[in-house]
């Protein structure tokens, strides 16, 4: 199997599948190193994280496809879920490299060294297109010299050229602490381009013929990554008046045993089939093997697994009441029909947000649609696209509200807008949680001049100063602080400026770092969750302020957000 393998001279589907797999695979093994270079000891917004997804989102569609398909649908699958999953900045370049590896291999069945050559350069192009201001010392240059330096050296076998891509992406990672300085200060290679190594080491594994991490196991996502589904009922509509008009569904999964049934392999089905008939309907039953698995809709669910158990012993059982089921169907239906009779409206605004408090104080101030970001803070193009689709508006304004989450907001505005010529999506590039309050402010104050609303709106934002204070993951080195773990850290307009132990002390701090700051007039101020703060902190913090910054009134937000136990806006 090795011999051949690394003797193969095509790329076909079932190669490209494995292939994903492995990188995806591989990357998880590794997914801790990764996160662990972030510069920003933050503990949201973390790159092997957000890259495991994007790509794992993007193998979940693509491995169970037909092998015998050509090699440029499969990539075009795979292109298209990681696109809907691309999260954080290094996730949507992800995304990019292989839209563009999808595009540059055009109508192949298969494709050889010369095509596999013009796809990774295609997968350059327009990872370096998909971003406005492409900084060297990136996963960027860990691609392109890598393609560079793969596609010149003699290319025999497929590989060969993996090989080669590998061995260039090592040493140009390590190289990309000397071409940042940031990298260089806090002594760490960057973590997108180590993300991207991993990924084709794994491709390599599979040329190998070894697995790079044996104990893999699929993410479980949370309630972000994934759709709602029908599992979060409302109990209160099944009450001690309610009538069970609908029965059960009763589902599971039987393994005959051979103690109860003289021979499994010979059992017959239809004896299940025929008692199930007469205690229920809708039945579906069939036998896999040894295994038999059942659908009934029946009143008496327990008598129904008591009588089955004289076969075998259950793998699986689910049992739901179909009467709650149906009458969560009808408020959802009718939640439904009121969404679809959305109001048309010229302007609609779409905002990030995170913790019951802040989102509730943007709805507050009229933003018609938010996108929770939960913890990390990486919400997905698709969270974005389901976000737009709520609305009728002539134009959305988008506010990502974190500087990780403007390009997965740009490249849902592209997609949107492939089946939506009409609707004018604009993302204003907020970059905290600070910036996009006080743009939303802003936007409610409408006029016929979209440009103009626009210029004001960041004219707006680049007076405001955004504070941010949060706890320190690692022990490092950045704009010249040194940080400890656990101290508190302070974030001024994106630029780690100080660390303390005590919370109080590292916000006052921070504020004392604005220039000219007795001749700003409003803080508002925004008090994380109660586990990361207590009432008597909120009340101190407050005290502090006016005692050292008199000049400033502050507004108070209980957001309830995690990660950040003080946001700020001065202004």
């Amino acid at each position: 199997m090795n011999i051949d393998l690394k003797k193969t001279k095509v790329l076909k589907t079932k190669d490209l599948i494995q292939m994903i797999r492995m990188g995806v695979e591989n990357l998880g093994a590794h997914i801790d190193e990764v996160n662990d270079l972030n510069v920003f000891p933050v503990p949201d917004g973390d790159t092997g994280t957000n890259m495991k997804r994007t790509i794992e989102t993007g193998y979940n569609i693509i491995k169970d496809s037909d092998i015998n398909q050509p090699i440029y649908k499969t990539a075009q699958d795979l292109s298209k879920g990681m696109l809907l999953g691309a999260r954080g900045n290094s996730g949507v370049i992800l995304s990019q490299i292989f839209r563009g590896f999808s595009n540059g291999l055009m109508q192949k069945r298969d494709v050889g060294i010369p095509g596999l050559i013009q796809a990774f350069k295609s997968a350059v192009k327009q990872a370096y297109d998909a971003v406005v201001k492409p900084v060297e010392g990136t996963v960027l240059t860990v691609l392109r010299e890598s393609v560079q330096k793969a596609s010149k050296l003699p290319n025999q076998y497929i590989y060969t050229f993996f090989l080669n891509l590998l061995r260039q992406a090592r040493i140009t990672l390590e190289n990309t602490k000397e071409m940042l300085d940031v990298l260089k200060e806090a002594d760490v290679i960057d973590s997108g381009g180590a993300g991207l190594t991993y990924i084709f080491e794994g491709f390599v594994s599979y040329f190998e013929g070894t697995l790079p991490n044996p104990d893999y196991v699929e993410t479980v996502y949370d309630s972000n990554d994934s759709k709602k589904n029908d599992a979060n009922l409302d109990f209160s509509l099944f009450n001690e008046y309610s009538e069970l008009d609908y029965g059960y569904c009763t589902e599971f999964i039987l393994q005959l045993s051979a103690n109860k049934v003289e021979n499994v392999n010979d059992f017959n089905e239809k004896e299940v089939i025929d008692y199930l008939t007469l205690v229920g309907d809708s039945v579906v039953c069939f036998k896999d093997g040894t295994l038999i698995k059942t659908h009934v809709h029946t009143k008496d669910p327990g008598a129904v697994l008591s009588y089955v158990r004289r076969w075998g012993e259950f793998l699986t059982i689910k049992v739901e009441n179909m009467a709650l089921q149906h009458n969560n169907k009808l408020v959802k239906d009718k939640e439904n029909d009121e969404k679809k009779k959305k109001v048309h409206k010229a302007i609609a605004i779409v905002s990030v947000a995170q913790g019951n408090g802040l989102i509730k104080a943007f709805k507050d101030i009229n933003v018609d649609e938010i996108v929770n970001g939960k913890q990390t803070m990486n919400p997905s193009t698709e969270d974005f696209i389901q976000a737009f689709d709520e609305l009728d508006a002539d134009n959305i304004f988008v506010l990502p509200n974190n500087s990780n989450i403007i390009l997965a907001a740009e490249q849902a505005r592209d997609i949107y807008k492939e089946s939506h010529e009409n609707v004018n999506v604009i993302v204003i590039k907020t970059k905290s949680i600070a910036q996009g309050y006080i743009a939303a402010t802003m936007l409610q104050f409408q006029s016929d001049d979209i440009n103009q609303m626009i210029e004001d709106v960041e004219m707006a934002i680049s007076d405001v100063n955004s504070i941010e204070i949060t706890t320190a993951t690692k022990n490092t080195k950045v704009n010249g602080v040194d940080v400890k773990k656990n101290d508190y850290i302070g974030i001024l307009n994106h630029n780690l400026v100080s660390d303390r132990r005590h919370k109080i002390n590292c916000l006052t701090e921070t504020l004392s770092k604005i220039q000219d700051i007795e001749s700003h007039e409003t803080l508002l101020l925004i008090f994380g969750a109660n586990n990361i703060i207590s009432q008597r902190e909120k009340d101190e913090a407050v005290k502090e302020i006016n005692k050292k910054f008199p000049s400033l009134n502050v507004d108070i937000i209980d957001g309830d957000q995690d990660v950040y136990c003080f946001i700020a806006a001065v202004c």
